[in-house]
């Protein structure tokens, strides 16, 4: 005759135990092996993002030479600026005309395309530039609207039709420096931005006056007596 013995409820105990121990070993393996891939892009964050914000911020409280602590002045300076105001203005314009102009030129180009022929081309055409990063599409715009005639395809243009249709300036390579070291002091005077210490060059632009707006009263310069010619 047979007989069946029904295992006992604390019969499990041992292989339980063993495996709950097993399990946080794992789970403290799992969260090296995670730190361990996690580590080199936190550095790379770290190094690229991180510190370059926080030395920027650090950096904006010094002077131009970073010497002089001078606070917030630099902040308040940018917000009395009338570039910036010039700039804020500028970006909400374009903030409220650009998507108005897209959406309504997008609407009526998907419209008119509908039952072409070409139209998908001409779709092809119009969401190519979106497969464009914006990083890439920023650097090429800014080399398009560079400053510089000699750099930029937009001033270049402009400024090859103007010379085009209209003389030629009596200062032709003569052009805005985008950065200049003088304020207006008033009455006419400028003063630099910053305290200049001895040896520290310092850059002053010059002023000239086309011929045909010269007034009929000017006189040259004449030297002051007893000077060297020579000298500064």
């Amino acid at each position: 005759m047979s007989s069946t013995t029904a295992p006992r409820a604390g019969s499990t105990a041992g292989t339980d135990g063993p495996g709950r121990r097993t399990g946080k070993g794992d789970g403290r393996r799992s969260r090296a092996v995670a730190a361990g891939f996690l580590l080199p892009a936190l550095l790379l964050l770290g190094a690229l993002v991180v510190y370059p914000i926080g030395y920027s911020v650090q950096r904006s409280l010094f002077d131009r030479s970073g010497s002089s602590f001078v606070g917030l002045d630099n902040y308040l300076s940018l917000v009395t600026d009338d570039s910036l105001r010039t700039a804020v203005e500028n970006n909400l314009i374009w903030l409220v005309v650009a998507p108005a102009v897209a959406t309504a030129l997008g609407l009526v180009f998907a419209v008119l395309t509908e039952r072409v022929r070409w139209g998908t081309a001409f779709k092809l055409l119009v969401f190519m530039p979106m497969a464009i990063s914006m990083l890439a599409a920023g650097i090429i715009f800014r080399l398009v609207y560079e400053q510089d005639p000699d750099r930029g395809v937009a001033n270049a243009v402009w400024v090859g039709v103007h010379d085009t249709f209209a003389e030629s300036s009596v200062f032709p390579k003569a052009r805005p420096l985008p950065v200049h070291p003088l304020k207006a002091a008033g009455g006419g005077a400028y003063v630099t931005k910053e305290p200049v210490r001895a040896g520290q060059p310092v850059r002053l632009p010059l002023v000239g006056v086309a011929p045909a707006q010269m007034p009929e009263g000017a006189r040259p310069a004449a030297e002051p007596a007893g000077t060297d010619p020579g000298a500064v």
